[in-house]
């Protein structure tokens, strides 16, 4: 995510894993372009599973990207939520 100075963020393939003294290298493609990213050790890797409503439980971390209607009021779009100690990353 793109959060910090001098980051990116883009959806992408990855093509190839190769490692590196500094980490592992990811070569991406995206939009017709590659790139080399490189993944020093201890950066958690997360993905994305569906879910149900079970994992929102006070003092759960949470990150939603919500619309707001017409009305004023916000509608969830998408709802990203901890589990088992693994917090969304946004």
């Amino acid at each position: 995510m793109d959060l910090a100075p001098d980051s990116v963020m883009t959806n992408a393939t990855v093509a190839q894993i190769t490692s590196a003294p500094q980490g592992q290298v990811m070569k991406v493609t995206f939009k017709g372009s590659e790139a080399e990213v490189t993944v020093p050790p201890g950066i958690p890797i997360v993905g994305y599973a569906l879910a149900d409503a079970s994992l929102l439980k006070p003092g759960t971390t949470i990150f939603i990207v919500a619309r707001k209607q017409a009305d004023g009021t916000l509608t969830a779009a998408s709802v990203t939520a901890e589990k088992d100690g693994v917090k969304p990353p946004m």
